[in-house]
C-alpha cells in the first residue's frame, strides 16, 4: 500500500515569502537548496526516461508530439510556489509536454495509449513517481531540515 507523502509544515510558506523581503540572496539561496535536494530525484527520473515510448510517437502530432528523450530530461524541473492559490510550495513536475503526456497518459481513463505505455503504478505516474519512491526518506528529510532551518533564519531576522 503507498505511503502519502504529503507533508504540511505549518509557516513554511509564509517563511519563504518573507526571505525575499528580509534578503533576496536568501530567497534564491534556498531554491538553490530545493533544487539540490531534489537532485537525485531528477537524476533518476531522467535515466528512466525511455528512448522511444512507442513508435507513433516520433511523429509530429499538434504541438504535443514528436518524443525526443533529451527534452523529456531537460524537462524535469522544482517549481517553488508561494502564491495563494497552490496547495503545495515546493513541485518536481515535468515541463515536456510529450512527456508529461508519457507521465499521465491514463490517469482517469484506461484506454488504448495508456495501456500500450504501461502501469502507472500507485503514484499515477511512469517515471517521476517512482524515482520519487525510491529516494523519499532521503528528499523528505532534505526537506523538512530545509524549512525549519527557513524558518529559523526568518524569526531570527524578524527579532533583530
Amino acid at each position: 500500500m503507498p505511503v502519502d507523502t504529503n507533508i504540511k509544515l505549518v509557516g513554511v510558506e509564509q517563511a519563504i515569502k518573507s526571505l525575499r523581503k528580509i534578503d533576496p540572496e536568501l530567497r534564491k539561496q534556498f531554491n538553490r537548496d530545493a533544487k539540490a535536494i531534489a537532485k537525485p530525484v531528477l537524476d533518476k527520473a531522467a535515466g528512466d526516461y525511455p528512448e522511444l515510448p512507442l513508435s507513433g510517437m516520433a511523429r509530429k502530432w499538434k504541438d504535443i508530439l514528436p518524443w525526443d528523450v533529451r527534452r523529456a530530461r531537460r524537462g524535469l524541473k522544482v517549481k517553488i510556489d508561494t502564491s495563494r492559490k497552490s496547495t503545495n510550495v515546493i513541485v518536481l513536475m515535468n515541463t515536456d509536454k510529450a512527456a508529461a503526456v508519457f507521465e499521465q497518459a491514463g490517469r482517469r481513463t484506461d484506454d488504448p495509449l495508456a495501456r500500450a505505455l504501461g502501469p502507472l503504478g500507485a503514484h499515477r505516474s511512469r517515471v517521476l513517481g517512482p524515482a520519487l519512491d525510491e529516494r523519499r526518506d532521503e528528499v523528505v528529510r532534505g526537506f523538512e531540515r530545509l524549512a525549519l532551518d527557513t524558518m529559523a533564519t526568518v524569526q531570527k531576522e524578524l527579532k533583530r
